[in-house]
């Protein structure tokens, strides 16, 4: 599964100058060798041909032409962010690639005495390809021709015992490619990220404790450890609360969705449960000044007994955000309850970045 990261972009961007080829042409190019070769000796017949392509080579072959006819072209394009200027001189454009090459062949016969043997041949070609449609470059010196062979089909016909006759199909792709320098906006400050599925939060499943009532990664109060998660409301008539910070990964504009699972627990079995769990996250600037919030409360009777149910809470960071706050809190009616409340699997994650500059790419 991939994991997708999304970067909120400051004002200050580093751009960095790449070569980036651009393919201006693909064709499918069909050349057909014929040859005839003699036989060192008599053959009864030609058992196979093996074919390869040798010293195999292309070149784009330029012409040149007014500029006026392929500047709505190159402006349509956006040749500009190639470096590309409007200039008098004629604007040289690809129209045909010359291709040439040697087909190495392995003749396999069957002489007069029912031996198989073979004899080597070579067979230089030449031949050009006209572009379906002329392509202008920015500069010739920078063009460059790919080849990616396909298929050599090779057909004979034995004549006189040894005169062969022979026809050499071969098929390949050209590709015509431009080397072409742009300036790209590389990511800056790559510690500083939104990746899905990350759990933000130190042991999300409250399993390490120094004591039972103070766990390692959590500030808690009024909380005792249970194997499965934490019990808030340790003496049940008083608040509890249980809180982790988070100072590092806070992303600026980013999106976050704090989920845990939440159960009542109730001493002794049937007991009155009146109070209220407040879930919230919490975001700082640098200099510890809270600059956003966002809570929810559940009572009582959304909280089920017995049975675990998921519960999740999003916020969004502002810009100035550098950490964040995730805190719990148990708030009784001091005077009739009886009950208290597991919590375990605590999670926070970063799910989008939302920066102004980007939001119609990342929205939806």
């Amino acid at each position: 599964m991939p994991i997708e990261y999304f970067y909120s972009e400051p004002d200050n961007v580093l751009c960095v100058k790449v070569d980036i080829p651009v393919v201006l042409a693909e064709e499918e190019v069909q050349i057909i060798v014929d040859n005839i070769a003699a036989l060192p000796e008599l053959a009864q017949k030609v058992d196979h041909i093996d074919a390869r392509l040798d010293d195999f080579d292309a070149r784009p072959i330029f012409i040149h032409e007014n500029g006026d006819r392929w500047i709505s072209v190159i402006e349509e394009e956006g040749w500009e962010r190639f470096g590309w200027h409007w200039s008098t001189h004629r604007q040289p454009v690809v129209k045909k690639v010359l291709v040439s090459g040697i087909l190495h062949k392995q003749i396999y016969y069957v002489d007069k005495h029912d031996i198989v043997k073979h004899v080597g041949e070579d067979i230089p070609f030449a031949d050009d390809v006209t572009l379906d449609v002329a392509q202008p470059v920015v500069n010739e010196d920078n063009v460059y021709i790919k080849l990616k062979h396909k298929k050599i089909d090779m057909r004979w016909d034995l004549r006189r015992g040894s005169r062969l006759q022979q026809t050499g199909v071969m098929i390949f792709q050209v590709k015509v490619v431009e080397d072409r320098q742009i300036f790209v906006n590389v990511c800056p400050q790559l510690d500083r990220k939104c990746v899905k599925g990350v759990n933000l939060l130190k042991d999300g499943e409250l399993e390490s404790w120094g004591t039972d009532t103070t766990p390692i990664f959590w500030g808690a109060s009024n909380v005792i450890r249970e194997n499965s998660g934490a019990i808030l409301g340790n003496v049940p008539t008083n608040s509890a609360s249980l809180f982790q910070t988070v100072d590092l990964d806070i992303v600026p504009t980013g999106t976050y969705r704090m989920c845990f699972d939440a159960t009542e627990v109730t001493p002794g079995g049937a007991a009155t449960s009146a109070y209220t769990l407040t879930a919230e996250v919490v975001f700082y600037n640098r200099h510890g000044r809270v600059v956003s919030s966002e809570s929810q409360s559940w009572t009582a009777s959304q909280i089920p007994d017995n049975s675990t149910t998921r519960y999740c809470l999003n916020a969004m960071a502002p810009e100035e955000a550098r950490s964040a706050l995730v805190r719990f809190t148990f708030d009784p009616n001091s005077a009739v309850n009886a009950a208290q409340v597991l919590i375990d699997n605590v999670m926070l994650e970063c799910t989008r970045v939302q920066n102004q500059y980007y939001e119609k790419y990342y929205t939806g």
